[in-house]
């Protein structure tokens, strides 16, 4: 479903196949030559590309809206919680609390197993989490 995503972007900005392909990545699946063409190609493309999709998202019906939340759900459920880079993309336009309720309510009604950390954000909540934790104990052990 992600593919609906990156197919406004060729139509936009005129991506090449390693472009498209990248897109189509999770950052797990990102090797280190990957890695290198994103941060080389699409990373400085990115703000740009954020910028037309949430033209796009605003201009469109809630209805359409909906139809949008609901191809980067069926995107993250097909890859067991874990977003591509343009699903990304999406996401940051759609909102990304939004859609990972969205993402657990369906997994949980359909029966679908997600990956560690998935219905969680990944590793950044994580990261969060402890650093807080870890700023409380810091607080109250200053006191």
């Amino acid at each position: 479903m992600a593919v609906v995503f990156i197919e406004l972007l060729q139509q936009e900005f005129n991506l090449n196949e390693d472009e498209i392909s990248l897109l189509g990545k999770t950052t797990r699946q990102l090797k280190k030559a990957d890695r290198r063409a994103y941060f080389g190609q699409l990373k400085h493309k990115e703000k740009d590309f954020k910028s037309f999709m949430k033209q796009q998202y605003d201009t469109m019906s809630p209805e359409a809206q909906k139809l949008w939340l609901e191809a980067v759900v069926q995107s993250l459920l097909d890859q067991g919680g874990e977003p591509d880079l343009a699903d990304n993309l999406a996401m940051n336009i759609i909102g990304r609390i939004t859609v990972y309720n969205h993402m657990r309510e369906r997994a949980e009604k359909e029966g679908i197993k997600l990956k560690p950390l998935a219905n969680f954000g990944g590793m950044s909540t994580v990261i969060m989490l402890v650093g807080v934790i870890t700023a409380i104990v810091l607080y109250l052990t200053a006191k």
